[in-house]
């Protein structure tokens, strides 16, 4: 079973060391949001994210998927799911109306991710990233009601 709690302690290192995207380890270490948690299955972390607010009602979802992701199978349909409730519950708790992520132009698998998670391709942000790959900028609108769009 999947579940989730704030993030402790060494989970964000460990993510980091153990991340899927290799590069991320070379990624300046930057403050981890209030908001962010950590993802387990069967004992070991396969996911640690949340959402930096930027300013009021706009923020940046990000999610660093480890290597347990893969070999536990949580990049399924199930895990999409629980991870999508988590990201909306987020979103309502801290009035975010429109949130962002972004993906390495040259992870296929992370921009599906986004995709199935309901965000919309916005542009490219070329050269982004510490070693010059450019990003693929998503959004996901909330409309008042809580509906997204």
């Amino acid at each position: 079973m999947l579940e989730t709690r704030l993030i402790q302690p060494g989970d964000m290192e460990y993510a980091r060391a153990h991340a899927i995207q290799k590069e991320i380890k070379d990624y300046p270490e930057l403050p981890v949001p209030d908001d962010t948690y950590t993802c387990i299955y069967d004992g070991q972390i396969v996911a640690v994210g949340g959402i930096k607010v930027f300013f009021e009602g706009v923020g940046e979802s990000w999610i660093i998927l480890t290597e347990h992701a893969k070999t536990k199978g949580v990049w399924g349909i199930y895990a999409g799911n629980v991870i999508e409730n988590k990201l909306n519950e987020l979103m309502e708790k801290l009035n975010i109306r429109r949130c962002e992520a972004q993906a390495r132009a040259d992870f296929p698998q992370a921009i599906k991710f986004i995709e199935a998670l309901g965000f919309e391709f916005n542009c490219e942000r070329k050269q982004w990233f510490p070693d010059g790959t450019s990003a693929m900028l998503y959004s996901k609108i909330r409309r008042p009601n809580g509906n997204e769009r």
